[in-house]
């Protein structure tokens, strides 16, 4: 069973207080069920890696010898780009729960595009090539399954007194899509969000809507601001790249600088904050708070992996709800656990669920897309 010596490495581990050799041996213990096993490990399992370690603990390393070999497994996990690390007060005796069919796959590229006249198109069904034509937009899906939307040259600009059309584009829960707007800007949708915007961009402005979360990377234009209204907030740009963080089911709307400059404001108000590249605004109350951002936790989601920085369970489990399509009940009070690290969005919701079942403080009873999460 688990020793006061592994739960001292696990702690030290945790807190990034292990020397080399100390964290090869944990890591070592994590690549040999992330690369063997599909599935969640059964108390069994745990219990004889426990010993595991509680052996090798013992042992003192040798220039060629056993911890040689675990460096060597440490770095193809390093190469995996697989690893994981928890922030947790230690419990003992905890049981978990989980079934082997919880191998439900990760979120892939799926979206619907609503045209103006209320025409739906699933994007993920269509052919390759042109898909429609509207208001002097042309609509196309490339080869590389992204969507561009051209404009026809005489009509790039909307006309004074000309009614705006919009389309939408949105993404279910399990969807990512990437989309290029008429101006030029890219967008990165992530699941369960959506983005309105003009089949013809107005001559003074271009303007967005975002439910959800999006990375921009926007066209230069310095005669026509890019602004992104979310929820109560309106971020102003000219070109720049920035990531907006809206989700409905969470305390603040967050908006995170790579490069550039934004101004974030409220809706219809003419005062606003800057950010400078690196910083981040977050919006809750109708009040701005302006700090330090964690740039590769902010994209992390647009670069295929989740990335928690202490996260709250609830934070943790409303990620997977919506990458994975799957409803997650949690009835129950973490106190102040938190969670931290780094994992593959490409991983299978077993795998993640096995993860964090590893850290003895979350049981997962699952029942198809329903999953229970227990203390």
């Amino acid at each position: 069973m688990q020793g006061t010596k592994v739960k001292e490495l696990l702690n030290k581990y945790l807190s990034g207080d292990c020397n080399e050799e100390e964290k090869a041996l944990v890591e070592t213990w994590y690549l040999k069920h992330e690369v063997v096993n599909q599935k969640i490990l059964s108390e069994e399992e745990y219990d004889t890696d426990i010993r595991m370690i509680q052996e090798n603990l013992d042992r003192r390393p040798t220039k060629n010898g056993l911890w040689t070999r675990i460096s060597i497994a440490a770095l193809v996990l390093f190469t995996l780009s697989v690893t994981f690390f928890y922030y947790y007060s230690v419990r003992q005796d905890q049981q978990y729960i989980a079934n082997d069919y919880a191998n439900i796959g990760p979120g892939t590229d799926k979206a619907t595009l609503t045209l103006s006249d209320g025409t739906k198109i699933s994007l993920n069904d269509v052919e390759n090539g042109e898909i429609a034509i509207q208001s002097g937009l042309k609509v196309a899906k490339t080869a590389n399954g992204q969507i561009g939307y051209t404009v026809v040259p005489k009509n790039k600009d909307v006309k004074a007194g000309q009614v705006i059309e919009y389309n939408t584009i949105a993404t279910p829960r399990g969807g990512k899509y990437q989309i290029l707007l008429p101006d030029g800007t890219t967008v990165w949708l992530d699941a369960a969000s959506s983005l309105k915007y003009p089949v013809q961009f107005a001559s003074d402005e271009r303007k967005v809507e975002l439910v959800g979360q999006a990375y921009f990377d926007v066209a230069k234009d310095k005669n026509k601001p890019f602004k992104v209204l979310s929820g109560n907030q309106q971020v102003e740009v000219f070109g720049t790249q920035f990531n907006v963080n809206a989700y409905s089911n969470q305390a603040s709307v967050l908006t995170t600088l790579l490069e550039g400059s934004v101004k974030v404001s409220l809706k219809n108000s003419k005062s606003g904050s800057m950010l400078k590249p690196g910083e981040q605004a977050a919006l809750e109350d109708l009040h701005f708070q302006i700090s330090e951002a964690d740039v590769e936790e902010a994209i992390a989601w647009k670069n295929g992996y989740f990335v928690f920085e202490k996260d709250d369970v609830r934070t943790v489990l409303n990620k997977l709800e919506r990458w994975y399509d799957v409803d997650i009940i949690c009835d129950h009070n973490f106190g102040q656990m938190k969670i931290g690290g780094s994992i593959s969005r490409s991983k299978s919701l077993s795998e993640v669920l096995r993860v964090l079942q590893l850290t003895r403080k979350i049981k997962f009873k699952v029942e198809g897309r329903r999953i229970f999460a227990m203390p």
